[in-house]
């Protein structure tokens, strides 16, 4: 699920990284905070031991909590931003530089076509991939782990394994489809840049195809590229959906049964009114982390298949530079002379 090329591009970004997963952190723990204060005053409500007049210290400490997870969320969107900020220049000037060293040459390699689209919009889903992605992966498989010791010393040791035992699911259902999607995207973004080449190359040469009367062929022939194209959409567009649908089928029934097993629980007497509360509103923390990352995962194997592509053409064996002398001829102190002659015009009588 990564590519090491990517990083060792960007090595900056690592630290980027790092802090985005550390506000996604705090912000975790702002909700807790949060829903813990919100379960204990219901209980303390509902039994009678506090007033109206004992709410003012809980609201402070949600209201503070509503406001850390804004700052968090922010900072975290923040460090999304600053981790995929030099891809897109780093990639685009190694392109760029490739090309000066390839020259002409280049076109044996790759199309005007193909280049500009790995160039713009190839580039672009990398942003993706280092903002999104690689962040999400870590924070998906640390939250639960957090969510599993907060439910177990809340009351519930049960609840926690089982869905911590649910969240592995998910990854599982983004390993099984890894290599199908891999596949699928790879062929659409070739797909992708052969009809954009095709479309310039016609543009191009729309002068040359009216004088030939070979216009109403290359018609034809681009909606039939134009049709596969939408099938190959359509064929990434069914995979993202029956990914999708697998993993929210895993994500929400997973919560529901947590939510069935800390009600259980509370009916029985062994868990608080409050443990109860905070598990139910909490149940779902376990899988979006990861149900998120799920999502984030297509456009990263999107982005994949485009850098694929671009390292490529950047690993193209370059022409050699010349370093041995030419047999050529070489002049030294060379001075010119100019010589003038008069001509003189005969006449006889």
């Amino acid at each position: 699920m990564f590519d090491k090329r990517l990083m060792k591009l960007c090595p900056e970004s690592k630290k980027y990284i790092v802090l985005n997963i550390v506000f996604q952190f705090l912000e975790l723990i702002c909700n807790s905070v949060m829903i813990g204060m919100i379960a204990l005053s219901v209980q303390k409500l509902t039994g009678g031991t506090w007033g109206a007049d004992k709410l003012a210290l809980p609201m402070i400490v949600m209201l503070s909590s509503v406001v850390l997870r804004y700052f968090t969320t922010r900072y975290a969107v923040r460090m999304s931003y600053l981790a995929s900020r030099t891809v897109k220049s780093v990639m685009r000037e190694k392109i760029y530089a490739k090309l000066l060293r390839l020259g002409t040459a280049y076109r044996e390699h790759a199309a005007t076509a193909e280049l500009v689209q790995e160039s713009t919009e190839g580039v672009e889903q990398l942003e993706s991939y280092f903002g999104q992605y690689v962040p999400q992966f870590f924070y998906a498989f640390i939250a639960p782990i957090v969510l599993f010791f907060l439910f177990g010393f809340s009351g519930s040791w049960l609840v926690a394994a089982v869905l911590l035992i649910c969240v592995p699911l998910i990854p599982g259902a983004i390993i099984m489809v890894q290599k199908i999607a891999k596949r699928i995207l790879s062929k659409y973004w070739g797909q992708y840049t052969k009809l954009g080449s095709t479309f310039l190359e016609n543009l191009q040469g729309m002068t040359t195809l009216k004088i030939y009367q070979a216009d109403e062929f290359k018609n034809e022939e681009m909606n039939r590229e134009s049709e596969h194209f939408r099938k190959v959409t359509m064929a990434v567009l069914t995979m993202q959906l029956n990914s999708v649908t697998i993993m929210d089928f895993v994500a929400y029934g997973g919560a529901a049964l947590g939510i069935l097993l800390a009600g259980k629980a509370f009916i029985s007497g062994s868990l608080p009114l409050a443990n109860c509360i905070f598990m139910i509103l909490l149940s779902a923390e376990f899988f979006l982390p990861m149900r998120r990352l799920g999502s984030y995962f297509h456009v990263a194997m999107n982005g994949m298949a485009a850098s694929d592509r671009i390292f490529e053409f950047l690993n193209v064996e370059e022409p050699a530079e010349k370093t041995e002398r030419s047999n050529a001829l070489i002049l030294h102190s060379v001075t010119f002379v100019f010589h003038t002659t008069r001509s003189a015009r005969f006449c006889t009588a």
